[in-house]
């Protein structure tokens, strides 16, 4: 019995140590965010597709493959009366090795299309990393401001509690009246009714935190505003410009369309093939012979189908549409680049305003108190002015979150925002091995030459 009670509270004590240190353990937004992308379904499921768009590369470098084919038969026929058989055989192997000496380019045209298909790949997936991270910042910052929030309306709510008791004793001894009494009273149900709706807020953010990181949150640290932000405007638009992934992608998207072109024109190229086939044949009939042949081929379209022609006519739509979709993007991307520097320009200062708001509410409530202890102020007052000095306290804290965001946020619109920049280990399947490609604009493809070529 005495050895049981013992285990039970070593398993106690072991319980405790562990609520403790988890509560005490300070976790960073940059763990939050490593700990999100490793949580992500969706990225996890992208990096996949990558991976399979990686062997159909594969597949297209094998390139021109060389086929072989064996075929043998072997028969035994037995025919005739009782005692008198007849005993024939036939037997023949032959084998046939092809290969294709010219495809018109199309194996070279497909291998360009599949790393094509990479790089794109590649750059949606570092495109919905930037859009998880923006995700994972949002939340943390929210379960932050959640959670000083209800800590600071809890300590609102004990000091109305001792406020409402001594007006409760004054009023007793007659030293208030009941509209007083009443009044502060109001005050307390306010109060409950702040943490309230603030334990609600806090539990919503911890649900949605462990929800999208996977964990619950331990004692989330503060972030400090990233080190990388660009100083002013036109630095944040050249840096988008070099780095947007959304421009990246416009110029992928052209030299795809510029390299299906190239496929099409293989099609219609002439190809050329070759085979080498040997026979062996034996039978009771013929007797044995062999055989060797060598053969080639050139296969050449005499004309062209009407959906050859309309896939020209696609092609040259799109080459057009895709050059409109990048200057809309270059567009685009530096009013971002704009906005979201002005964004965090103004947050800045909302900082400084929420500062001095929290200042001088600090010095009303100090000198109300003041006036209070020789009559000039009422004990309303004085609840009043703690109230202001909480208000001002999380509008502080929301300023102060709304900064950080806004920072991101700027990092995201100028292509900055990943994570590698945040020095974060990337976590899930293929990431190790993906990379942001941002060629060059291909040679555009010529529309009266395409035109020329098939009408």
């Amino acid at each position: 019995m005495k050895k049981i009670e013992f285990l039970i509270r070593c398993f106690l004590i072991l319980i405790f140590i562990f609520t403790f240190f988890s509560k005490v353990h300070s976790q960073t937004l940059e763990q939050s965010i490593s700990l999100g992308l490793k949580n992500s379904s969706t990225l996890s499921s992208e990096s996949l597709e990558w991976a399979s768009l990686r062997e159909k590369l594969n597949q297209a470098k094998a390139g021109i493959e060389m086929t072989g084919i064996l075929n043998g038969s072997f028969s035994q026929s037995y025919s005739g009366e009782s005692g008198n058989y007849n005993n024939s055989h036939s037997d023949s192997i032959s084998a046939t090795l092809s290969k294709s000496l010219y495809d018109g380019g199309v194996s070279d045209a497909q291998k360009s299309i599949s790393q094509l298909n990479i790089d794109q790949k590649s750059l949606q997936i570092k495109i919905l990393e930037q859009s998880v991270i923006l995700e994972i910042v949002s939340i943390h910052l929210n379960t932050l401001v959640a959670n000083f929030t209800r800590k600071l309306r809890e300590k609102n709510l004990s000091r109305v509690i001792e406020q409402v008791e001594a007006n409760k004793a004054r009023y007793n001894v007659g030293a208030i009246n009941k509209t007083v009494l009443a009044t502060s009273e109001a005050h307390l149900a306010r109060a409950q009714s702040q943490l309230i709706q603030s334990r609600v807020n806090l539990s919503n953010s911890v649900s949605q935190y462990t929800s999208l990181i996977g964990e619950t949150p331990a004692e989330l640290k503060f972030p400090d505003l990233p080190s990388n932000l660009p100083n002013d405007v036109s630095e944040a638009e050249e840096i988008a410009l070099k780095k947007s992934m959304d421009i990246a992608l416009a110029k992928l998207n052209i030299q795809l369309n510029d390299k299906k072109y190239n496929s099409l024109i293989a099609s219609v190229m002439p190809t050329i093939s070759t085979s080498l086939s040997a026979t062996f044949s034996d039978s009771s009939r013929s007797g044995y012979s062999e055989g060797v042949s060598v053969s080639l081929s050139l296969k050449s379209p005499i004309f062209y189908t009407p959906s050859t022609s309309s896939k020209n006519r696609e092609l040259v739509a799109s080459a057009k549409a895709l050059s409109y979709d990048l200057d809309e993007v270059v567009r685009k991307t530096k009013l971002n680049a704009n906005i979201s520097f002005e964004t965090l320009s103004a947050s800045l200062s909302l900082i400084k305003a929420a500062e001095k708001e929290l200042s001088t509410a600090k010095i009303a409530a100090l000198g109300i108190k003041k006036e209070n202890e020789f009559g000039a102020k009422t004990i309303l007052d004085v609840l009043d002015a703690d109230i202001e000095v909480v208000n001002s306290e999380i509008n502080l804290w929301q300023a102060k979150s709304e900064t950080v965001l806004a920072s991101f946020k700027l990092l995201a619109s100028i292509g900055m925002l990943n994570t590698e920049s945040l020095g974060i280990q990337p976590s899930g399947p293929q990431y190790n091995e993906i990379e942001i490609i941002a060629p060059p604009l291909p040679s555009p493809v010529s529309v009266l030459k395409i035109n020329n070529w098939i009408n």
